[in-house]
């Protein structure tokens, strides 16, 4: 359990879009789900839009991770940071992930090292005394 807070969770993400990925081929486009409204529009929910939403909850849980400032955290941050550099070189070294969809999920993984950090410098300036405590 103590090895979950270092787990950067986006991770999950990334490897999600690579399982799909290499198992489907390049299906980013293709339907998984699709009905009509009741206004009449047809709803259309494609694989690249259900891996964007799995990252979206995955980011969700890795801010709250962040937001959690445990001492430790310093290690959560240097590998969140590791899992951005790389999704950033895939995104522009290899054909598969050089996607929008990719490049969402990687800007995704930015905000969540922005988000790291900045929650880690609030929670120390808040946590910061001066002089002695009476």
């Amino acid at each position: 359990m103590v090895m979950l807070r270092f787990f950067p969770f986006m991770v999950l993400a990334v490897l999600v879009y690579a399982v799909v990925i290499a198992v489907m081929g390049q299906p980013l486009g293709r339907e998984v789900l699709g009905f009509g409204l009741p206004s009449g529009v047809r709803f259309s929910l494609t694989v690249s839009e259900l891996l964007l939403f799995v990252a979206t909850i995955v980011l969700f849980f890795e801010v709250m991770n962040a937001a959690s400032a445990k001492t430790n955290s310093i290690l959560n941050h240097g590998l969140s940071m590791l899992v951005f550099l790389a999704c950033f070189i895939a995104f522009l070294l290899l054909p598969a992930f050089g996607t929008g969809t990719f490049l969402i999920i990687t800007l995704m993984c930015l905000v969540d090292v922005i988000a790291g950090y900045s929650i880690s410098i609030l929670t120390a300036r808040r946590d910061m005394t001066f002089g002695a405590q009476e």
